[in-house]
């Protein structure tokens, strides 16, 4: 399993694009706009496979971001895994988008709480914590009101997101010497998505999946849906 070719697939954040991981990584390509993986992000696998010389078949395991986060870039990183598996079958790696945001701080010494923007005052949130290159849940994905993460928070904790400046000052004065702020910006892209795939492989911590089978994480409804059930 620790020399299993990767192909990870992240498209619930603000960069979105594709990575191959063979105990290293081998290859990353990355972008920026939902617009783009739409258009683009099929054709940017070729291009890797071929600049990599790589041959689709030889790929053992597919990864995903399974959110939560955008459901426009879910909906479309879910249609490039089905595609690939329709040609060359694999099991399927899904990884929580929150998981994802650890590895801007891999084997940090102090919990790690990860937050995706909810909208309408909510966040996606989880608190983890690195203990021996494995993830320790010390609190599970959830949606709640941002105002609640005071109540969770009882150490230093390192907070971890895209758009950790929405929260910031709030979180600041509510949980002072508690909140600590990263040193550089985090990010959810495919490299740090496929090296916590090869971790979990490595550290046999991993459900496989079928691509037939797997699906996106939202944890909340999107607005459409939100709205239709109003209507009903």
């Amino acid at each position: 399993m620790e020399d299993a070719l990767i192909l990870a697939i992240e498209t619930s954040g603000k960069t979105g694009g594709i990575a191959l991981f063979q105990n290293k990584l081998l290859g990353s390509i990355s972008l920026i706009s939902f617009q783009s993986y739409s258009k683009i992000l099929f054709k940017t696998l070729p291009y890797l496979l071929e600049l990599l010389q790589i041959p689709l078949e030889k790929i053992d395991y597919y990864a995903i971001d399974i959110g939560p986060g955008s459901f426009t870039g879910l909906r479309i990183g879910f249609s490039v895994l089905k595609a690939l598996n329709m040609v060359h079958p694999r099991p399927v790696i899904g990884i929580s988008s929150l998981e994802v945001l650890t590895m801007n701080y891999f084997k940090s010494d102090v919990p790690l709480a990860c937050l995706v923007d909810a909208y309408t005052k909510e966040v996606f949130f989880a608190n983890y914590k690195w203990k021996e290159d494995k993830l320790e849940v010390l609190y599970p994905p959830k949606c709640i009101p941002y105002e609640e993460i005071p109540q969770i928070i009882k150490e230093k904790t390192l907070f971890l997101s895209e758009n950790l400046e929405k929260w910031d000052k709030y979180l600041e004065k509510n949980l002072n010497t508690f909140y600590i702020k990263p040193k550089i910006p985090c990010d959810l892209n495919p490299a740090k998505l496929a090296k916590l795939a090869y971790l979990k492989l490595k550290k046999h911590s991993v459900e496989f999946q079928k691509a037939e089978d797997i699906l996106p994480f939202y944890l909340k409804a999107s607005e459409a849906e939100r709205k239709f059930s109003k209507i009903k």
